[in-house]
């Protein structure tokens, strides 16, 4: 048979069935050739189709197994059946040529006690593995069920739990049809599990199972193959009847919403408990079609506030004929319903699903899970829904992750990342959102902190004058696609400060358009991000790791007010917290994280944070009080430049870690180098850190601090061991 084929004619057959390029280097060629040579007469301008009557698909020519090897002594060919015998697991798996995409393929099979295999169908290689959808086959007798039980879709799909299954040693009949995005799974004649493999509900199935994120996964392509499965269990199988489908012509189902343009975001994660928060809206993304608002400069703002006409704190920035869901970057929300599901990110038979809830217009549609008894040190998966109220089927799917802190007790290596100084108008990647975003993803943090100004109300197009125009900033700002996908896939810590409070430089007491302070700490509290019963708290990142939030606004004292021990950015409460907790901890470095400086230098002008002479009494009390504590080194958002500066008296150590723009440095002069200043870059980036464990016995673990710029580029580099 070879000799009469010609070489040509055989590089035909292997670019016909993608041998080329799909299956593994190491399978020899003339295997190849010799095990399907009689899939038919090959042509060079028009191969035929495999021939998959009832009798090719029993024969051993028709068959290869995934390394290449001889499937002779593990699988027999006898009696008008395929038998596994000796199985060897994995690679011994036999993988057919490819077949079209749309069929029935009906089968008998049986399995010897406390056996597993199952069928796969529209199987593609992806990278070293091959991956479709599988009929599950398994003795039950071990009590398996749900997705993983004979007749399932495997892993997505549970069958019914009525199914007229036959125990192991009996013989089954089982039928596959898949046309389309249209998946039926049959057992002894009766429909079992049922399937579609686009839209939002394939989604939602999709991103609970282990094939997330495989791209390509269960593609309608006639490059598919059908692989029985060696599990390490004896199965045998017979009278395969194949029959050809049409393909449908389908219209692509399109969602209605109501969606989750905001993403997920997470915070206050500790070993055992994290919050999680999203938000639905009446539109898939934000809009980037809408009329930009009517500027206004900071004295007819003043003016317009004097007025204390709510309705035109909002009708005056509007132009003509539109309405605020209208304006360019808007992201409405919308009452749905929503429910969470989580699972440690590889253990989805571990998933624990929320029941379905109903977001409301009081909290702008947002909802905030709390989640507790999990484990340390695990990287978690979660996935929200959402649909319309009263309906059962799912809108929206959006799967993200969030990474729970070591345990105390273990050494392990840590790499977070600090960021601040964030708006919508200043971001510099156009409708991306912010550069620093995926430089970085590239430093995989285990978290990341943004120390406040996250938005800024006072700022313009438009002033958030009301609470209706700040929930607005922040949908658009989280509606932006970078900031969406890294926040949702991060572990998180949010700070807030004075311009996503209410105003520059507040304080309690004060109000800005309609808005309270009291209002505006709660909208960022308990609203927009996740909420605690304490804004402040410290988290122990392994042993030798550990963070303290600081709550720099809601205790605070005026700042108008004469300095002295009454004087306070963090109240009494905080701050006798703050040292009694440092007093218990025996972490080797100990990182407080603060919206403003404590060491500066900062400008002459300030007058609301540490830095400055109108909190000097607090400030001088921090820093001689933080310098007894070996290994403190403090960190602060709010400035505009990245710096690192050492104390003169203490020697205690503060980084700021810059705005999160390049559109947003201001504030200090390049080259303006204070005593304390030990590096000064007037510009956007973002500052990093890792914990190391030197491999030489008995040493001491490093922190090493980088500030980079917002592409990433490290332009600092600080040791301490």
């Amino acid at each position: 048979m070879l000799s009469k084929i010609s070489f040509q004619a055989i590089n035909e057959a292997l670019n016909m069935y993608s041998i080329r390029r799909t299956f593994l280097p190491a399978i020899p060629f003339f295997v190849w050739v010799l095990n399907w040579s009689a899939l038919g007469t090959v042509n060079a301008q028009t191969p035929s189709k495999p021939n998959l009557s009832s009798e090719k698909w029993i024969q051993r020519d028709f068959w290869v197994t995934l390394d290449g090897k001889d499937s002779s002594g593990h699988w027999d060919f006898t009696d008008g059946e395929i038998k596994l015998s000796k199985p060897r697991g994995g690679s011994g798996s036999l993988l057919s040529p490819p077949i079209p995409q749309d069929f029935e393929l009906a089968w008998k099979w049986k399995i010897a006690s406390d056996t597993n295999s199952g069928l796969k169908y529209r199987v593609h290689q992806h990278g070293n593995r091959w991956l479709g959808l599988e009929y599950q086959i398994i003795d039950e007798k071990r009590s398996i069920a749900g997705k993983s039980s004979t007749g399932s879709i495997y892993d997505l799909i549970a069958p019914s739990e009525s199914k007229p299954l036959k125990p192991a040693g009996q013989w089954n009949y089982s039928k596959i049809i898949a046309v389309g995005n249209h998946i039926q799974h049959f057992l002894n004649g009766e429909l079992i599990a049922e399937l579609k493999t686009s839209g939002t509900s394939w989604d939602a199935v999709i991103a609970k199972s282990k094939f997330w994120g495989v791209q390509g996964f269960a593609d309608t392509t006639d490059s598919q193959r059908i692989m029985l499965t060696d599990h390490g269990g004896e199965i045998s199988f017979k009278e395969f009847q194949w029959t050809n489908r049409t393909h449908p012509t389908t219209e692509s189902e399109r969602s209605k919403g109501p969606y989750l343009a905001n993403g997920i975001k997470n915070g206050w994660i500790d070993q055992t408990s994290a919050v999680i928060w999203t938000r639905t809206t009446a539109i898939a993304e934000m809009n980037r079609d809408g009329p930009d608002f009517i500027e206004l400069s900071r004295s007819e703002v003043q003016t317009l506030e004097n007025t204390g006409d709510e309705e035109s704190f909002l009708t005056s920035q509007l132009p003509p004929g539109h309405q605020l869901s209208e304006m360019l970057g808007s992201c409405p929300g919308t009452q749905a319903e929503i429910r969470l599901s989580y699972f440690p990110e590889k253990q989805n038979k571990s998933i624990k699903t929320t029941d379905w809830v109903k977001t409301h217009s009081a909290t702008d549609y947002t909802h905030q899970w709390k989640l507790e008894n999990l484990s340390p040190g695990l990287r978690y998966a979660v996935v929200v829904e959402a649909r319309p109220v009263g309906d059962s089927q799912v809108s929206a799917v959006i799967r993200g992750h969030f990474q729970t802190a070591p345990s105390t007790k273990q050494e392990v290596p840590i790499k977070f990342c600090l960021t601040t100084c964030h708006d919508f108008l200043r971001r510099d990647n156009a409708f991306q959102g912010h550069k620093i975003y995926p430089s970085m993803e590239q430093e995989n943090p285990d978290f990341v902190i943004h120390a406040g100004d996250i938005e800024y109300y006072d700022k313009p197009l438009p002033w958030a004058l009301t609470k209706e125009l700040m929930r607005f900033k922040w949908s658009r700002i989280f509606s932006l696609p970078s900031n969406r996908a890294f926040y949702t896939n991060h572990t998180s810590y949010f700070l807030k400060d004075d311009h996503d409070t209410l105003k520059n430089d507040c304080w309690p007491g004060q109000t800005y358009g309609s808005v309270t302070f009291e209002q505006g700490r709660d909208l960022f509290n308990d609203e927009q991000f996740p909420t605690a019963k304490e804004r402040f708290t410290t988290i122990n990142w392994g042993k030798d790791l550990q963070i303290w939030l600081l709550e720099g606004r809601d205790f605070r004292s005026p700042n108008n007010i004469d300095d002295g021990p009454e004087k306070s950015i963090l109240g009494s409460t905080q701050k006798k917290w703050l040292f009694q907790t440092l007093n218990r901890s025996e972490a080797k470095f100990k990182l407080i994280i603060s919206p403003t400086p404590i060491i500066g230098p900062d400008r002459n002008n300030k007058r609301d944070n540490h830095a400055n002479i109108q909190f000097k009494h607090e400030g001088n009390e921090l820093r001689k009080r933080l310098a007894d504590y070996p290994g403190t080194i403090i960190f602060c958002g709010d400035r505009h430049w990245q710096y690192a500066s050492e104390d003169e008296e203490t020697g205690l150590w503060e980084f700021g870690c810059g705005p999160g723009s390049e559109k947003h440095q201001l504030g200090w002069r390049e080259g303006d180098v204070h005593s304390l200043h030990r590096f000064l870059r007037v510009a956007g980036g973002f500052l990093s850190g890792e914990l190391s464990y030197p491999k030489s016995a008995n040493s001491a673990p490093k922190l090493t601090l980088r500030h980079h710029k917002v592409t990433g580029e490290i332009v600092s580099e600080f040791n301490f061991e």
